[in-house]
């Protein structure tokens, strides 16, 4: 039967594919029950399951073999026996028969019983085997989610179901042939909705319950623009998004030239783009970036399971210099805290937590680590580095004491490298009310407004539940950007405004009315907003901006921007245009 769920469109379009189930690591197993008729095929789809994650083990055992030696590939043959092991499979199995219950859960409540077998173990070598178990447990969960399969179910229609597209899991795809995103959970600015962007296709989050009923191979329709998604859709429902795709406009002909941007009145704005993943290259080149003005770094964590090296980094940083040309790239420090990685143990308030330049300074042989690699991949081309979650200027002057020591060593040791810059990540309350003391010491501004809307207005940026919470043009946050901008023009220092707020037309419109002269976004959105900049006017846009800064709510602010903006520049801001109000999504 045709379902339809709801959600936030954060990424325009509609796409028509097959479901691919990606598993986020079996946080949730859910208990269905079977209809009598169901119990035989549930069993094949275990048995499938086992002989999936067996091939996978044999491959990674492989690999391992190859890249490390035999003597770190032998934990696998551990692995290997429990997926043989007739007495464990056989209890999943009557499990299954006799609850009449999914695989998922049969595999959850059997290796639960074993996890709690090991655990009463006397002997700490064979308790800590545990761990072995838990290991098959969660290869088997992924396994029976599809996501297993993905290089060969991956196909030219595959749409990404998740319950929230962890960096983790988003490493491990080819985005190539990805054509929509979907998730339970999340907001405008969760890690779902900027890959999207990023990639320039069709998300929609927030759609809760939907991972739980779809399955891998699933017919499904996204509609981002109608903030709808439709699994198994009616031939009816189906043709008809036919069209719509069939008539979907080719965004290839925007302006995508990388040449100089100027408003009517001259003014120069400067447009880069954000970049994580591997996939998102091409688009720096595809869609004009003038270099890029955030690279999250942390993505290498994901790749490489942990902190990489400091030849791994200096690689991919050389490869980030020479996409950035002259123009340069901004690398931000590990920001691996609070919801960005799965790095350390659970905390209780993690985006409060050890995160960002915090875990910098208090772990300092990552720091330098990767000052150093920064330092040398800048002798093949322009990289600065940027400090997340900056709130004091002691932690500017201890990185940039830090930066400079490894400077000093690169050359007793003979090594090349090249200038770098440090700058501040503008992204937290006291980093605004200190931002004149900041530029002082810092040689440039990344304002994150992704971050600043968050803790400004105390509200969870990946939280559907409080989305309409998540006000980007909030009095406080207008207020506290134009603020920066001052206090960055006031020291002659750059200022990059780099969270998704610069990636919609309006938004872009109305940061350069406070100051903002370099935009850095998703790549996918730079034609759009470079189209839009270039025909209007700052003197205008610098009076909606002042006028909309002395709004007391951020409904009055969102009204008059619609307002002036179509006012201004009717070509421009048709009604279908404008972000609409919060209420209505």
């Amino acid at each position: 039967m045709e379902r339809r769920w709801r959600g936030l469109g954060v990424s325009t379009g509609i796409a028509i594919g097959r479901v691919l189930r990606i598993h986020s690591g079996a946080h949730y197993i859910y208990r269905a029950v079977l209809d009598e008729a169901d119990v035989e095929k549930e069993l094949r789809r275990f048995r499938a399951a086992v002989r999936l994650a067996r091939r996978q083990l044999l491959a990674i055992k492989g690999r391992a073999e190859r890249e490390l030696g035999p003597e770190h590939a032998y934990i696998f043959d551990a692995h290997l026996l429990m997926l043989e092991d007739s007495k464990l499979l056989e209890e999943v199995e009557a499990y299954i028969k006799r609850e009449r219950v999914n695989a998922e859960w049969a595999v959850k409540v059997v290796g639960d019983r074993l996890l709690a077998i090991y655990a009463e173990i006397k002997d700490e070598y064979l308790r800590e085997r545990g761990s072995d178990i838990e290991d098959v447990v969660r290869r088997l969960l992924v396994a029976l989610s599809g996501a297993g399969e993905r290089a060969r179910k991956l196909t030219e229609d595959a749409i990404i179901v998740a319950e929230d597209l962890l960096p983790s899991a988003a490493a491990e795809l080819d985005f190539a042939r990805v054509r929509a995103l979907v998730a339970d959970v999340g907001g405008w600015t969760s890690h779902t909705a900027i890959i999207a962007r990023g990639l320039g296709i069709p998300a929609v989050v927030g759609v809760r319950d939907l991972y739980r009923r779809a399955r891998t191979g699933d017919l499904i329709i996204v509609d981002a623009s109608r903030h709808e998604v439709i699994l198994h859709p009616t031939e009816t429902t189906l043709e008809r998004y036919q069209q719509l795709v069939a008539r979907q406009p080719d965004l290839s002909p925007l302006d995508v030239s990388n040449e100089p941007l100027l408003t009517l009145d001259g003014a120069e704005i400067t447009l880069r783009a954000n970049l994580e993943l591997p996939a998102e290259y091409e688009g720096v080149r595809r869609y004009g970036a003038q270099g890029i003005g955030l690279y999250r770094s942390e993505f290498l964590w994901s790749r490489h399971n942990g902190q990489p090296t400091e030849e791994e980094q200096y690689a991919v940083y050389v490869e980030i210099a020479e996409l950035a040309g002259p123009y340069g790239a901004m690398v931000r420090l590990f920001d691996v805290g609070g919801d960005k990685i799965k790095a350390r143990g659970a905390e209780r308030n993690p985006a409060l937590g050890l995160r960002g330049i915090r875990f910098c300074l208090r772990h300092e042989e990552i720091l330098r680590t990767q000052m150093r690699a920064v330092l040398r991949a800048a002798a093949r081309g322009h990289l600065n580095v940027v400090l997340p979650m900056v709130s004091d200027l002691v932690e500017i002057r201890r990185a940039r004491a830090i930066l400079e020591e490894e400077r000093q060593r690169l050359q007793r040791e003979g090594k090349a490298f090249g200038p770098v810059r440090l700058g501040a990540m503008i992204e937290v309350p006291s980093a605004v009310l200190m931002a004149e003391k900041l530029a002082s010491e810092a040689d440039f501004f990344s304002l994150g407004t992704n971050d600043l809307v968050q803790y400004l207005l105390a509200v969870d940026r990946s939280n559907d539940q409080v989305a309409e919470w998540f006000r980007s043009l909030h009095p406080a946050v207008l207020r506290s950007i134009h603020r920066t901008l001052e206090a960055a023009r006031a020291a002659s220092i750059p200022a990059v405004v780099c969270g998704e707020m610069a990636a919609t037309p309006a938004y872009a419109v109305v940061l350069v009315g406070l100051g903002a002269r370099d935009l850095s976004m998703t790549a996918s959105s730079i034609p759009r907003v470079r189209r839009t900049l270039r025909h209007i006017e700052v003197r205008r846009a610098r009076e909606i901006a002042l006028e909309s800064v002395g709004c007391a709510t951020a409904d009055e602010v969102e009204e008059l921007i619609r307002q002036r903006l179509a006012e201004a520049w009717p070509e421009l801001f048709p009604p279908n245009a404008l972000p609409a109000p919060k209420n209505a999504q």
